[in-house]
């Protein structure tokens, strides 16, 4: 639901952090407080945290103010006025910035549209572009006084900060899923404990598999054919949660416990597949050793179990 609100909701690239998106519509419904009311009590649950928010957004639901001499051209989301930023320096001369004078008379700008300008035009495309986001922000303050939420962060800022502004939470990878993995391996030196281990080393090469095939994908932006498998995804199929836990206590005592079946050609027959089996609840996967004699069943197994 993080996910979707962000794409749905709120605009800019994810490194840098995203304003809201800029709809009466939305503000009319009052849509913003929902937003922020989900915004709490998803932190109330232990995440994830709607880290993807632009530093001016953060302190402006802090405080309930906008520090004006800090705002920059970067702040600027929303295509249309990104655009006008660009025409205007991209201007050679005051004739060719005469073109865009309907657009920048909107943007508040009163004074001499000419060359020398340009710092003050821009100036004023960057707060109109903002500004105009104070009643949505407003509305999203609204719903994150929920649980008395705003009141915390204006007293806590800094510890909060990383919640909100993108750089500090890190992305489930392979290596933080293998640290949490608790395998219930059989006796030591039994056949039994040797095919677990031979299973636990497929896991280890599927999640690092995916991880590459991720970082690929993500340089060459393009994904391949279908959606990919993604370790967020493989995570959340396994404990219900796809993000790495925001409190230190619970990312130290969080764990995939993961536990095998010998027995179900006995219990079942002769049969061709079993898939893992997962409890959310408990964080718990059961693999089915029988069926998980190479990598290549390991892998085509553990993909249909998660896509299905």
């Amino acid at each position: 639901m993080i996910s979707g609100i962000e794409n749905r909701f709120f605009e800019g690239t994810g490194d840098q952090g995203k304003n809201p998106k800029y709809s009466l519509t939305d503000l009319d419904d009052d849509n913003f407080r929902i937003v922020g009311e989900i915004f709490a009590v998803s932190l109330a649950q232990g995440g994830p945290a709607p880290a993807f928010l632009r530093e001016w957004c953060y302190n402006f639901l802090c405080s309930g103010k906008v520090d004006f001499s800090s705002l920059s051209k970067e702040d600027v989301m929303d295509l249309e006025s990104s655009l006008l930023i660009s025409k205007v320096e991209d201007a050679a001369d005051t004739e060719s910035l005469m073109v865009f004078t309907d657009e920048i008379v909107s943007c508040g700008y009163t004074n001499l549209i000419k060359l020398e300008q340009k710092a003050s035009i821009i100036r004023a495309v960057v707060l109109h572009s903002t500004t105009r986001l104070i009643p949505i922000l407003q509305q999203l303050q609204n719903g994150m006084r929920l649980y008395g939420l705003v009141d915390q962060m204006g007293a806590n800022t800094e510890i909060f900060r990383e919640l909100f502004v993108p750089g500090n939470i890190t992305k489930p990878d392979a290596d933080f899923m293998m640290m949490s993995c608790k395998p219930l391996f059989s006796e030591k030196g039994t056949s039994k404990e040797r095919s677990e281990r031979k299973v636990i080393n497929f896991f280890q090469d599927f999640l690092q598999e995916i991880e590459v095939d991720a970082t690929i994908a993500e340089a060459e932006s393009n994904p391949g054919d279908g959606e990919p498998l993604s370790l967020q995804t493989v995570l959340q199929w396994i404990t219900g949660q796809c993000h790495i836990p925001i409190l230190p206590d619970e990312k130290r005592q969080f764990k995939i416990t993961c536990t095998f079946d010998h027995d179900c050609m006995e219990r079942l027959g002769n049969h061709s597949v079993c898939y893992p089996v997962v409890s959310a609840c408990t964080c718990t996967i059961t693999f089915p050793v029988k069926h998980l004699n190479t990598y290549q069943e390991f892998k085509r197994i553990m993909s249909d179990a998660v896509k299905y």
